[in-house]
């Protein structure tokens, strides 16, 4: 159980990080455990992660802002072994180096600032910038349907999550059609992942196959 000194503080970042988010950052507390922080983390432009949306933990121990919390990451990355406690400054591997000034928007911001560098540590693993682009391009798709923990707690994003990929598709296969139109081929397939998409868009561009387009699309069920 927190603390009275942990509740409270917890209660105030919660404020000021509503009112005030870092860049890229969103994060809150569990509703049954003030102790139990969720955070999403969007990958910055010009990084290997650009688009990504990386959901996270932090677990503080009952006498916060005493001691720091451990930080763990969930959505795969290629930067971060999944559901691992990570080593860094602020966390709960480095006590004597901790400072109770230090809050959470300050413990992301630092997350962050080594997500996008290249420094390793226990938890880091190593891969390409591709393997860390392609991670980035599936996150919202895994997030929404293998990340329970995540549609339970960010319902905003969820919805907002289904509007992109859809868009998404939507743009892959106006590229690809373009593509076809130009070369004048014959026999492009366009290859849509309906898994990706939700109820209304698979029912949409499966009839838009069964009216004549078939040639140009190539369904993935």
């Amino acid at each position: 159980m927190a603390s009275r000194q942990a509740t409270k503080r917890l209660q105030k970042e919660f404020k000021t990080i509503e009112s005030s988010p870092p860049p890229y950052i969103i994060a809150k507390p569990n509703d049954e455990n003030i102790l139990e922080w969720h955070y999403v983390i969007t990958g910055p432009e010009g990084t290997p992660y650009e688009g990504g949306q990386y959901h996270g933990i932090l677990r503080f121990p009952t006498d916060y802002p005493f001691k720091p919390p451990a930080i763990s990451i969930i959505t795969p990355n290629g930067r971060f072994s999944t559901n691992t406690r990570l080593c860094l400054s602020m966390s709960d591997y480095h006590p004597d180096t901790w400072n109770p000034a230090w809050s959470v928007s300050t413990i992301l911001t630092g997350l962050l600032s080594f997500m996008t560098g290249d420094e390793s540590t226990t938890g880091s693993i190593q891969t390409t910038d591709a393997v860390k682009r392609k991670l980035a391009a599936d996150s919202k798709r895994w997030n929404n349907q293998e990340n329970p923990r995540f549609t339970k707690l960010f319902g905003g994003l969820v919805v907002q999550n289904r509007v992109d990929i859809a868009r998404a598709e939507e743009e892959k296969l106006k590229l690809l059609n373009a593509q076809h139109e130009r070369n004048g081929s014959e026999g492009l397939h366009v290859e849509i992942d309906l898994s990706k998409l939700d109820p209304e868009e698979r029912a949409r561009l499966a009839n838009a196959a069964a009216a004549g387009d078939s040639e140009r699309l190539c369904i993935i069920m």
